[in-house]
């Protein structure tokens, strides 16, 4: 499945590219996601993970929906969804 993943501040210069193109297995969750945008940067990791959850510094969006509010890092990933991964002061 293809997830649109938009990096917003100092991420996206981790990546080289404010917007990528991912493919992922089906069943992808969030938690995936940050993993594998690993394989591109590790350091992307162990800026958005804290003690295995989302470091509180920063938002994940999925389809506009905060996933705090869904299923926090275990939220199910979607053929065609668009996540936007920011600092928070970014998006305030």
């Amino acid at each position: 499945m293809l997830i649109k993943v938009v990096l917003s501040a100092d991420l996206h210069e981790l990546v080289g590219a404010e917007k990528l193109s991912i493919d992922l297995p089906d069943g992808s969750l969030v938690r995936d996601l940050i993993l594998y945008l690993g394989k591109l940067n590790d350091v992307i990791p162990r800026l958005l993970l804290r003690n295995g959850d989302l470091n509180e510094n920063y938002i994940v969006l999925v389809n506009g929906r905060d996933i705090h509010w869904l299923n926090g890092l275990n939220t199910v990933l979607r053929d065609g969804d668009e996540v936007l991964i920011a600092p928070k002061a970014f998006i305030s």
